[in-house]
């Protein structure tokens, strides 16, 4: 596969003494730009606008909330404002400089709910005029994104490697506990749709379809479980835990239980699987096993 050189100027690459560049078209129109556009804001508005598109596989509206790649909110609800907004309180702090993406018609009522200027891009595929003026005021730019198919890829050896993205089957086994009601296994899926835009590897924690905390990028699982049920606090008790791979030793799903979560959903594919499920059983948490895992690099 050839690609062109695309011309469309960056402010900067990754850091901002580096030169960035795009070969092929980009999937977006950019509706209001006013600070130069750059490499991160692409790679960011990206990664946010996919794990939106694919949380329309649950009823309601989305909105996700990404920096460095990586969610730091997502929240879907029956009222488009309340689903902004969940987003960025998920996590407020590390909200702020990033990009919103949602999986619905960003109106006027969307524009007006940003009440401060800490949001960098917001995307959507769809914008009325309104809206597009109001976050003009704003400063912050608009991507409209057009119909296309995500993929993921990485520059390795003066080569550059393309691969697929995309969801496994969302039907899950229960392997160990009780088992979950029908909206109880929405929530186990809301997280595990969300920790595929996550940084691996990862465990992130939900409550009443909002992420309440996200351990991300560690080279130990355990390491992220520690992370994710720190930064949710006592919203950890009851809530939902989704591993974007398997867990190799049951010490994170420990820490899982001392936080007293509720259900966890994980692939399963390690030689202690067996001390997985005894483990689960033994502390009460319901264990779902997902079809596939869905780490990010």
């Amino acid at each position: 596969m050839y690609l062109e050189k695309y011309n469309l100027e960056l402010r900067y690459g990754e850091n901002s003494h580096e030169n960035a560049q795009i070969f092929g078209k980009p999937s977006f129109e950019i509706l209001h730009e006013g600070k130069q556009i750059s490499f991160n804001n692409i790679l960011d508005a990206e990664a946010a606008y996919v794990v939106a598109k694919h949380l329309k596989y649950i009823d309601g509206y989305g909105s996700v909330v990404v920096k460095h790649q990586t969610p730091c909110g997502a929240s879907i609800k029956k009222n488009k404002i309340e689903s902004i907004i969940s987003a960025i309180s998920a996590d407020e702090e590390s909200s702020f400089g990033g990009i919103l993406s949602v999986n619905f018609k960003f109106d006027e009522e969307c524009a007006l709910a940003i009440k401060k200027k800490y949001l960098e891009v917001v995307i959507a595929e769809k914008f009325t005029e309104n809206a597009i003026e109001i976050l003009k005021s704003k400063k912050i730019r608009i991507l409209k994104v057009n119909n296309y198919e995500p993929k993921v890829g990485k520059p390795a050896f003066g080569a550059y490697l393309i691969g697929e993205r995309k969801l496994p089957n969302l039907k899950f086994e229960h392997v160990a506990g009780p088992k979950l009601s029908v909206e109880e296994m929405k929530e186990l899926t809301f997280a595990y749709i969300v920790i595929e835009g996550v940084k691996s590897n990862a465990i992130l924690i939900s409550k009443n379809l909002t992420t309440v905390g996200i351990g991300t990028g560690q080279p130990s699982r355990k390491r992220a479980a520690w992370i994710a049920t720190s930064l949710a606090e006592k919203e950890a008790e009851g809530a939902f835990a989704a591993s974007d791979a398997f867990f190799p030793f049951p010490d994170g799903l420990e820490i899982l239980a001392n936080a007293k979560v509720k259900a966890v959903i994980a692939p399963m594919g390690s030689i202690r699987d067996e001390q997985i499920i005894e483990s689960a059983n033994r502390f009460g948490i319901s264990f779902y096993k997902a079809s596939g895992r869905v780490f990010r690099h």
